[in-house]
């Protein structure tokens, strides 16, 4: 996943889970699923834009699956959940285009490779309503790069057989590897760039929070949106990169499960 482009994506994740949950439950499904997002251009930015959204993913009954989430197993016992899967992702590119600008944002930042990743999961249903999960984005190679953590706390407010309506807060932490290599600027990028020197500090680097409606057509369609807020925290807020502290998210999703 590219770190610079809009937050459509990270959002799409945050709108479908409800297809994995209701998988992991069932019989092995394909999911597929088209929309448009709405975020800022990349992480931080003062403009936003409108984005297509894609998401494929296969589930099998006994918990393994495949797709834009990786490949991996996801468990289920009691009120307590887990998965881990092997992933890719994380790049930024020096020639990510900044409309706002006649020049590059990252022009003389340097590329951010893509790595593999360890994605790790394990979440608790809270008196049998609301769900707390927390995750690790570990990396396997480029580990200069650094590591990334995050907590979820969702929760109903409105359920029928046909929609849901749900309430998710998102953590996202950063540490002092990951921090300078998405926000700082070294004094070789600060010389390329004309950006000062920046040295973040591991810590919360962004929260959001977002309303999702869940509502399905018939056995296999569904449709999925969200709107929420982003808002960067110190090491991002900080930044010399960094536009705008809090940005719009929005997606809407069609989805088939077959």
């Amino acid at each position: 996943m590219r770190h610079t482009v809009s937050l459509s994506f990270i959002t799409l994740f945050m709108v479908l889970p409800c297809y994995a949950a209701e998988v992991a439950k069932d019989e092995a499904k394909i999911t597929l699923a088209v929309g448009v997002g709405y975020g800022p251009e990349f992480v931080g930015a003062k403009k936003n834009k409108f984005s297509p959204v894609f998401y494929a993913d296969y589930q099998a009954a006994n918990g393994f699956f495949a797709g834009m989430r990786g490949i991996g197993y996801q468990k289920e016992v009691g009120i307590f959940d887990g998965s881990i899967a092997l992933a890719y992702g994380g790049s930024r590119s020096d020639d990510v285009s900044n409309f706002s600008d006649t020049k590059s944002k990252f022009k003389g930042m340097g590329d951010i490779k893509n790595s593999a990743l360890l994605n790790l999961e394990a979440g608790v249903s809270l008196w049998g309503v609301a769900h707390l999960s927390g995750g690790a984005e570990l990396k396997l190679n480029h580990r200069e790069n650094g590591n990334a953590y995050n907590f979820t706390l969702s929760a109903p407010v409105y359920s029928t057989d046909s929609d849901q309506i749900s309430v998710s807060a998102y953590m996202h932490y950063a540490d002092a590897k990951y921090a300078q290599t998405y926000y700082g600027v070294t004094a070789a990028q600060s010389q390329a760039t004309g950006y000062r020197a920046y040295t973040p500090k591991s810590g919360f680097d962004s929260g959001s929070l977002t309303v999702t409606w869940n509502h399905q057509l018939d056995q296999n369609w569904s449709i999925s949106s969200s709107v929420g807020v982003k808002r960067l925290f110190k090491s991002a807020e900080n930044s010399p990169l960094t536009e705008s502290k809090t940005s719009p998210t929005a997606t809407m999703v069609v989805g088939y499960s077959f």
